[in-house]
């Protein structure tokens, strides 16, 4: 069996509060790796904005 790494993303804060951006997020990854016969090892979530020069250095 394939395993990964999950990556969940919203961009604000109210996304993050309403649950319904990381929820759809988790939803989709676990019916896709299921599908494909993948074991979600970990996962990481980022609660950002991806505005700004320096974006890609707070990237993980």
């Amino acid at each position: 069996m394939n395993t990964a790494i999950a990556y969940y993303r919203v961009s604000t804060q109210r996304q993050s509060r309403s649950g319904l951006g990381l929820e759809a997020q988790r939803t989709a990854v676990a019916r896709f790796a299921e599908s494909e016969g993948i074991l979600i090892v970990n996962e990481f979530t980022e609660i950002e904005t991806a505005k700004g020069a320096d974006a890609l250095d707070r990237r993980p």
